[in-house]
């Protein structure tokens, strides 16, 4: 028994420069992210065909307004600081501060703006697979 746990040891001991090469390779996210929409996660969805979820840290700048754009699935988002407008064209503009959620249906055409702190939110997303993340639309 003795002599197992001395080799799985072994082993182990063998196996971690290798891990930590490893990790020295992949890029460290930086925190708090950078502006913008930063993809955490995208995974297909098994339990519906031609879908896939989609996970992003959503940063907007103070003041600043996010271009009309749309997605083409659902996306659901949690404001986790700051406070933000959730400008969607046809529906009157609504304030959202820390700790509000929204969802906005796909194809749903908007351009969120940050308050004055800015604004970061966690987006979440079912998602067309294959379809760009997000679509510019005409002004």
């Amino acid at each position: 028994m003795r002599l197992t746990w001395i080799a799985a040891a072994g082993l182990y001991a063998a196996a971690l420069p290798f891990a930590y090469a490893q990790a020295q390779q992949e890029a460290p996210r930086p925190y708090p992210p950078p502006p913008g929409s930063n993809e955490m996660l995208r995974s297909p969805l098994s339990a519906l065909a031609g879908a896939e979820v989609i996970i992003s840290d959503v940063v907007i700048p103070p003041n600043g307004q996010v271009a009309r754009h749309y997605h083409p699935g659902e996306e659901f988002l949690y404001l986790i600081g700051g406070s933000a407008i959730h400008v969607e064209e046809g529906k009157p503009d609504l304030p959202l501060e820390a700790g509000d959620s929204y969802a906005i249906p796909p194809r749903a055409i908007h351009s969120p703006r940050g308050g004055p702190e800015g604004a970061r939110a966690i987006v979440f997303r079912v998602h067309v697979a294959g379809q760009p993340e997000r679509i510019d639309a005409p002004e």
